[in-house]
């Protein structure tokens, strides 16, 4: 039994430098370097010449080896990321791409950088087409503006060090900003602030921004860890990644791994991380795009207020609602895919979170035995998410299997419920424990928002009144609103 905790430990650490979203889609040079000639083809056509030269007397408000700010963005579980890159995006002094456009970035150069600046430029919106969506979707660009822009950049880089157009700092620079002209927007000044989605808490991606960019920033949108355990665990179901097509029986694990992971400064990015409260931008918006403006040192203008990618709105829809922007209904804790004894057992294990961040938590978990006393006692109990995934396996993997006497797959299908159920056993306990032994330096909250957020209404679902837990078990362990 120790030895298959052991391995299980180590599968876990696999599991969280493989993420979905760690890897991009495999595909040589050659193919997605005709991909896009394919693309741009029609691009091509008569009239190009004055496009390019429109282009080129924009690309001059630009100082390229001069622009040295950046921000990166990360999510902190479902935490408002992009909310907070829509808030952005109508700034006069910024450079970003919509949505996850830029979330690439680091992948593809790594992969094709013995290509041309220009072949690399024209490839990049055809490497993952999930996540740019340069040329379709709410927020596309048009090809024939994206080409032209690209040659304007190629017409005028003799203006530019061979040294510094080979880097990677120019890659990410040159596409932002052939974005930019794309859409036919001009800048404030020559060295706008780039915002990068870099959406993924990886180590190494974080090295080369400060790298490329040494006073780079981040910022780790954050939110309550009750609620954003249940909407990650809401997305993976929904199959938001590839690596998730529904029913999966991993969603439930990999929704709690990825909180337990990632409530940290990446290695190397500690002077430069805050977090900043998902609550917080729906419950101020104003004030708290006035503190991320003063952290960014840019000016704050009334556009922030605003919720788009290419000044289109961002809207966003759920349940059959559609919103786009602050929405107070989001503040509320929303728990539908956990019980009281799982928020039980998160108020166990990210007790810290709590406190530091200024979200309400029982009292009670503030005393390490009985963090410890409640994971002991809870964690051999699946937990609602994993019930919920269970059901979907049986109904629509194992049930059908067995009906065509497949066993083979009825028999991998279950064992990968039962491998789950260990795996979130052996994340709870040594999560709990080992939280509880030592200090864990969590991210800082944004200066200048509250230290607090207000208690707001739950809007989770309330349990069935003979659910778990027991009568003997103190109401204090659990939540005033389930």
């Amino acid at each position: 039994m120790l030895e298959l905790l052991r391995n299980i430990q180590i599968r876990e650490r696999e599991d969280f430098e493989t993420l979905p979203g760690s890897a991009g889609p495999a595909c040589n040079a050659d193919e997605i370097c005709a991909r896009a000639r394919e693309r741009f083809a029609a691009a091509k056509q008569t009239g190009l010449t004055a496009l390019i030269a429109e282009k080129s007397a924009g690309l001059r408000s630009y100082d390229p080896p001069a622009m040295d700010r950046i921000v990166a963005i990360l999510p902190w579980g479902r935490s408002g990321s992009l909310l907070l890159a829509s808030y952005l995006d109508g700034h006069d002094d910024v450079l970003m791409l919509p949505e996850l456009g830029g979330r690439r970035l680091y992948e593809f150069f790594y992969r094709y950088r013995d290509l041309p600046l220009g072949d690399k430029l024209l490839a990049y919106p055809f490497f993952d087409e999930d996540d740019t969506h340069f040329f379709d979707g709410d927020f596309a660009i048009s090809p024939r503006q994206y080409y032209a822009a690209v040659k304007a950049i190629l017409a005028s880089s003799h203006r530019w060090p061979a040294d510094f157009l080979q880097s990677r700092r120019a890659f990410v620079i040159f596409v932002h900003i052939a974005y930019r002209l794309a859409l036919g927007k001009a800048s404030a000044g020559r060295r706008p602030l780039i915002v990068y989605a870099q959406h993924d808490w990886n180590i190494e991606k974080a090295r080369q921004l400060v790298e490329d960019w040494p006073q780079s920033l981040f910022i780790h949108t954050v939110r309550d860890p009750v609620s954003s355990c249940s909407g990650m665990f809401g997305a993976l179901r929904d199959g938001i990644a590839s690596a998730f097509p529904p029913p999966c029986a991993l969603a439930p694990y990999f929704a709690l791994l990825w909180l337990t992971g990632r409530d940290r400064q990446q290695a190397g990015t500690e002077t430069q991380s805050v977090a900043l409260r998902f609550e917080d931008l729906h419950r101020d918006p104003e004030g708290t795009m006035r503190a991320v403006c003063s952290r960014l040192e840019i000016p704050f203008q009334p556009a922030l207020l605003d919720s788009t990618f290419n000044s289109t709105p961002y809207v966003v829809k759920k349940n059959g609602v559609a919103w786009s922007g602050r929405r107070p209904q989001q503040i509320g804790r929303q728990s539908p895919y956990l019980s009281r004894r799982d928020r039980a057992l998160l108020y166990a294990l990210f007790r810290e979170n709590f406190e530091q961040w200024g979200y309400s938590c029982p009292d009670l978990f503030k005393y390490r035995i009985v963090r410890c006393a409640v994971a002991v006692s809870l964690f051999l109990v699946p937990m609602k998410t994993e019930i919920l995934s269970a059901r979907e396996v049986l109904k629509l993997r194992i049930g059908p299997a067995m009906r065509r006497a497949e066993i083979g797959p009825a028999t991998k299908s279950t064992l990968s419920i039962i491998l789950v159920r260990l795996r979130i056993m052996s994340l709870l306990i040594r999560g709990v424990f080992g939280r509880c032994a030592l200090r864990r330096e969590l991210l800082p909250v944004l200066p200048g928002t509250p230290a607090r957020i207000p208690d707001a209404p739950s809007v989770s679902q309330k349990p069935p009144v003979s659910e778990w837990p027991p009568a003997w078990l103190p109401s204090q362990f659990f939540d005033r609103n389930p």
